[in-house]
């Protein structure tokens, strides 16, 4: 059984913004979210704003995500590119 993913506006917009060939490697990263959410590499934040979510690595960016078991949703608050400061 599969998960929805749901993006944000923001990261909806940011991935819209990037060159295709890292868009596509992206998108690759989300088809993988909807079949596990967990595999790959996927750690909690443990501080910042984004503190008790999710984030899945993928080359210098990060999906920062939520998931939600009860209606197997996860929902991509943001796409950052990794720097001193992606998770304040």
């Amino acid at each position: 059984m599969s998960w929805r993913v749901r993006l944000a506006k923001d990261a909806a917009r940011f991935l819209k913004r990037l060159p295709r060939d890292q868009r596509d490697r992206l998108r690759r990263a989300l088809d993988e979210l909807e079949r596990d959410p967990w595999a790959g590499d996927v750690r909690p934040i443990q501080a910042g704003r984004f503190k008790g979510a999710l984030r899945k690595r993928v080359g210098r960016y990060r999906l920062i995500f939520r998931v939600n078991p009860e209606e197997r949703l996860v929902e991509v608050a943001a796409v950052l590119s990794r720097g001193e400061t992606t998770y304040r």
